[in-house]
């Protein structure tokens, strides 16, 4: 019950970059942080129904909006950054990933991905505002 609501409560930091794409107008950007935002949380909300239709539905879109988020703030750092901010931001794109990926192939899903959303979400905050200062 403890990791569940952690995981719920991680949500609140993928709306970071919903925040500073609708305060710097980045209207792309904020659509897929939106779709991460609602799609995450109503995703990690019925994961106790995993049978439920709505779970599989919200488990699919969470994933198609997190691949075009990663790919879209990688590309969005390769055009708008300068050549040592870019690099910095890309290596932490990258190590998100990788952080994700370990602690799912550990088995530690529960215990090390509400820390995957707010990390991604301060990397992803970040960028827009290396991109905008």
């Amino acid at each position: 019950m403890k990791n569940y609501l952690f995981m719920i409560w991680s949500n609140t930091f993928l709306l970071f970059p919903v925040f500073f794409s609708l305060i710097y107008k980045e209207y792309l950007y904020l659509f897929f942080s939106i779709g991460i935002a609602v799609f995450s949380t109503l995703y990690h909300l019925y994961s106790r129904k995993r049978h439920h239709g709505l779970f599989k539905l919200f488990r699919m879109f969470d994933w198609l909006f997190a691949i075009g988020s990663f790919t879209y703030m990688y590309l969005y750092s390769y055009l708008y950054m300068s050549s040592v901010v870019k690099i910095m931001f890309i290596i932490l794109l990258t190590l998100v990933i990788l952080f994700f990926f370990y602690g799912w192939k550990r088995g530690d899903y529960e215990k090390l991905h509400p820390w995957f959303h707010i990390i991604a979400g301060i990397v992803s905050a970040g960028i827009l505002i290396a991109v905008n200062i």
